[in-house]
């Protein structure tokens, strides 16, 4: 008798929770809230939002850090970041709770920005959320390569590196884009999600759902 066993639910086959909505919906408001204030300079934000390595590192005003991550050249700029930051914010706090989006994700963002400005140039600036969107789509398809059991390693990976080169590879290169803050949050998103799953790696498998059949086998003696 041949046994052959076969996932058929895992976490990520669950319905999302309805609550993550709420969470992309005020993540969301709060980046296009900071987007307006910048572009109108309300309360100063133009001076105040921004990061460069001087106002961080000789100044000392870190919370620039993160503020930045809010600021955008303009409304394309923006829209080109919502565009795949509303559904990655929507199932990573749907499946993995809203302390690993939008908390550690925005947290991970201050820290991109830092080594990011380290490389720069004291007076150039550094603004917007691609670092953390990039951070995120790594984060979600590193989850669920690992979690998706269903298909083998090797179709999972030739996945996962198919959709990142369609999402996250540009088709030309632009001077004005910093693209060590993609590279950094892309890297961040892998090994932020290692550690997660690794932390969580009972509560994954226990979510899994097998189905074993049994195949009869005729014996001839």
């Amino acid at each position: 008798m041949k046994m052959t066993t076969t996932i058929k639910e895992n976490w990520l086959t669950r319905k999302p929770r309805r609550k993550a909505f709420y969470s992309t919906f005020f993540s969301t408001a709060i980046l296009l809230m900071g987007t307006l204030f910048y572009l109108n300079d309300f309360f100063d934000a133009n001076r105040l939002m921004p990061a460069s390595s001087m106002t961080v590192f000789r100044q000392l005003e870190v919370w620039r850090l993160w503020t930045t991550l809010f600021a955008h050249a303009d409304v394309q700029h923006v829209m080109g970041n919502l565009i795949l930051f509303l559904p990655f914010a929507y199932y990573l706090s749907s499946y993995f709770g809203v302390f690993f989006f939008p908390v550690l994700g925005f947290f991970a963002g201050g820290g991109i920005n830092f080594l990011v400005l380290k490389t720069m140039p004291q007076e150039s600036y550094l603004i917007g959320v691609s670092g953390v969107v990039h951070w995120m789509g790594a984060a979600w398809m590193t989850l669920s390569f690992l979690i998706d059991r269903r298909e083998s390693w090797g179709r999972r990976f030739l996945k996962v590196l198919g959709v990142s080169l369609i999402l996250f590879i540009p088709d030309t290169l632009k001077a004005e884009v910093s693209y060590l803050s993609h590279f950094l949050g892309y890297g961040l998103g892998i090994l932020c999600a290692l550690l997660y799953y690794l932390i969580f790696f009972r509560k994954f498998r226990a979510a899994e759902v097998l189905e074993v059949e049994y195949d009869d086998v005729d014996l001839i003696s």
